[in-house]
């Protein structure tokens, strides 16, 4: 037990360190909260002992965490069935705030998740109708 609390005072120091915000998860025990540029998000330890995403990044939108959405024309934050559509300038953030918290981590960057293709929610209108769905 004490290793553990240890290696979460480690991980809460490093982000510290880099200026992030450390935010306690109320909703579920044993997630960490890092929070910086208006986003945030949630880690959780693995089996292996390292510490790992849990769930996308969240920008905050009006006080909510909103998931990045692609509509397919047009990029959108998502919270709890409301949308906003996304200025460049957030996204840039967003990515920036994300490639912070993978290095901080020791996550390998993928290359879609460097242009920026990756969403949390994929909504296309384009196959309604079509006659093979």
């Amino acid at each position: 037990m004490e290793r553990d609390q240890t290696a979460t005072q480690d991980i809460r120091q490093q982000f510290a360190e880099a200026g992030f915000e450390i935010v306690e998860a109320a909703k579920q025990p044993g997630l960490v909260g890092v929070k910086k540029y208006n986003c945030i998000r949630y880690l959780k330890r693995h089996s292996e002992g390292n510490w790992i995403p849990s769930g996308p990044p969240y920008f905050i939108v009006r006080g909510l965490n909103c998931e990045l959405e692609d509509g397919g024309y047009q990029k959108f934050w998502y919270s709890n069935g409301s949308r906003f559509p996304i200025r460049k300038a957030d996204l840039e953030t967003l990515h920036r705030f994300d490639e912070e918290v993978r290095y901080i981590l020791g996550l390998k960057s993928l290359y879609n998740e460097s242009l920026g293709s990756t969403c949390a929610r994929t909504v296309y209108d384009r196959l309604t109708g079509r006659p093979d769905q």
